[in-house]
């Protein structure tokens, strides 16, 4: 059994070797460490390859543009499939397993599934901003890792899992979908990936005692907002980056026929706007555009970063 991991990054060169790091000092030893970099311009391709020189299991992929973390999982799911590993575990660059256990935990739990349920498989590690609060919440904002592994089944919290956070597919499932669609540049092609695996009734889960850290990105900018007796969390990015999103969500919504799922995005982003700090006119602007956009299904890097 061949495994990989693929990690992408863009100019995060020091969190990036603390992601590798991690996976080199997992008591479990992977066959390949896959790294696609986006055409960093702070000489990361040099400094990992100076300090990782004695270790021949890693693969620097350094892109001649910025694709986009949806180009980069593409890029690195395709390398890992056309050279024949098996299993391959997605990681963002500013992420990292938790402790030494994480990638033997996540196999040790998948090895335990009878042969049918690993054909087809998504399967996650926990993935936590401390020692035990989520970064992503499952049920609520409040969700811990003590109150995940009381809803756990044989340590599998079933139907849930954080992708391309310690995301681990087979071989068998990239053969049945595909790889992730590199024209979504970023955001949303991980919903997308998991949307399409479950339609094809892979089994999806978060294996619990497989801890893997990343910080919580909107921390800072979350807002809680209350309607008709329910509580929901919005926040607001950057308008090109909330464009990406909402175009990329209205594409696979569209795709899917969840109509509901797209009024309800619409909406919550828009109430965002009105009460988060942000740049309101254009922000506004990006999420009528990605609409449209996403409606179109015009895809690929259509609005440059800035």
């Amino acid at each position: 059994m061949k495994i990989a991991t693929v990690t992408v990054t863009y100019n995060r060169k020091e969190l990036l070797k603390q992601n590798i790091e991690a996976i080199l000092n997992q008591s479990f030893e992977v066959d390949n460490i896959i790294i696609v970099d986006n055409h960093s311009t702070d000489n990361s391709e040099k400094e990992i390859k100076e300090r990782f020189s004695n270790n021949e299991k890693i693969t620097y992929i350094y892109l001649n543009e910025n694709i986009g973390g949806a180009g980069g999982f593409y890029t690195g799911c395709k390398y890992a499939y056309e050279n024949a590993y098996d299993w391959v575990i997605l990681m963002d660059d500013d992420g990292k397993p938790k402790n030494e256990h994480t990638i033997n935990n996540l196999l040790e739990t998948i090895n335990k599934m009878n042969k049918t349920e690993k054909d087809l498989v998504m399967m996650n590690s926990l993935v936590l901003c401390n020692e035990n609060e989520l970064s992503f919440s499952f049920f609520s904002m409040n969700d811990t890792a003590d109150m995940i592994k009381e809803k756990a089944n044989n340590n599998i919290l079933e139907e849930y899992i954080s992708p391309f956070n310690g995301t681990i597919i087979s071989k068998a499932l990239m053969e049945k979908i595909g790889y992730p669609n590199r024209e979504f540049f970023i955001k949303g092609d991980e919903a997308d990936y998991l949307l399409s695996a479950k339609n094809v009734g892979a089994y999806i889960g978060t294996v619990v005692d497989s801890l893997y850290y990343h910080p919580r990105v909107y921390e800072n900018n979350l807002k809680k907002i209350k309607i008709i007796n329910k509580e929901y969390y919005v926040f607001v990015e950057k308008p090109w980056k909330e464009y990406y999103r909402i175009r990329n969500y209205t594409y696979t919504y569209k795709k899917l026929k969840m109509k509901k799922s797209i009024i309800k995005l619409i909406g919550l982003k828009i109430i965002g706007i009105f009460v988060c700090k942000c740049n309101k006119i254009e922000s506004l602007k990006m999420i009528i555009k990605g609409y449209r956009d996403g409606r179109k299904g015009k895809l690929g890097n259509t609005i440059l970063p800035s």
